[in-house]
């Protein structure tokens, strides 16, 4: 018999590790006096300190390591053959994400930036911002906002496995990368329709399924004149704001829709939490300015 402090010299190790093996079931001391507690061992468990350490230090599990201690040494060293596989399997997957990671970021950020300039140039319209009673010298920080909340919301998605969906008149296009291309190519230069969505969905007709009414006014001059009526939309829910207008409204403006978006996102919290807007502008029968809010 050794005392735990002569096994611990023995085996180039300090009391504490052999107490925390036989706290987790790996090693157990030989004996424990009951009256003073002290723990002592046999020489011969040295063998099993070196396989124990070896295992730990190959990266095999504690509970791999349990199994492994009852085996033979024909047993383990086949165990350690498996191991080098399944490592450089490890390591094969690794070399690949490092070849991808340097591509991936970089499409990310040109996708990123290809979305929001284009929010941003569908903005420049003075009109609009008159329209939502905004001064784009002095309302610079709806831009930031609309920044914040579509990079926070687009890496949400990713983080989450969702997909991103961007809907403009009858077209749909699926994935980040697929969203920017159809940007960059100017297919939705002159959409009056537009929804930025978690995952893809149907049309009009599904996305109104089951939606309830909100919010509704009548008879506006000006979006500005309801704005701030309209209710906080920070949850995950879809919203569905469908527009009815004169023909001279600027709500006609092809960058209504984006203009909105960025000010829902900006001033309701829209996407903080996912979700979607479409924005539906058509016109009016009766010469008059309209509005629905649904929500599903």
């Amino acid at each position: 018999m050794i005392t735990i402090q002569g096994f611990a010299k023995l085996c180039g190790c300090n009391a504490q590790t052999l107490r925390y093996y036989d706290r987790i079931g790996l090693l157990a001391p030989a004996r424990v006096d009951e009256w003073t507690g002290y723990r002592y061992y046999e020489e011969e468990q040295a063998m099993q300190f070196v396989r124990i350490r070896n295992l730990q230090q190959a990266d095999f599990s504690i509970e791999e390591i349990k199994i492994l201690l009852g085996k033979d040494d024909q047993y383990v060293m086949a165990a350690f053959d498996r191991k080098v596989e399944e490592q450089k399997q490890k390591l094969a997957n690794i070399r690949k994400i490092q070849r991808a990671y340097l591509d991936e970021m970089m499409e990310m950020r040109n996708a990123v930036n290809t979305i929001m300039n284009y929010v941003e140039k569908k903005m420049e319209t003075p009109v609009l911002w008159q329209e939502f009673g905004l001064d784009a010298q002095r309302d610079t920080e709806i831009i930031a906002k609309v920044h914040e909340v579509l990079t926070d919301w687009i890496t949400q998605c990713r983080a989450e496995g969702a997909n991103i969906s961007l809907f403009a008149d009858n077209m749909e296009s699926s994935g980040l990368k697929n969203v920017a291309e159809q940007i960059e190519n100017g297919i939705l230069d002159s959409a009056d329709r537009v929804l930025l969505s978690r995952e893809s969905r149907e049309y009009e007709d599904k996305i109104l399924e089951n939606a309830k009414e909100i919010f509704a006014r009548d008879g506006w001059e000006h979006v500005a004149d309801w704005l701030d009526e309209v209710p906080d939309l920070s949850d995950c829910k879809e919203r569905y704001f469908r527009f009815r207008v004169r023909k001279d409204s600027p709500v006609t403006d092809s960058g209504f829709s984006s203009m909105m978006l960025a000010v829902m996102a900006a001033k309701k919290q829209a996407l903080t939490k996912g979700g979607g807007i479409t924005c539906q502008v058509g016109l009016s029968d009766d010469g008059k300015n309209h509005v629905t809010l649904m929500e599903k």
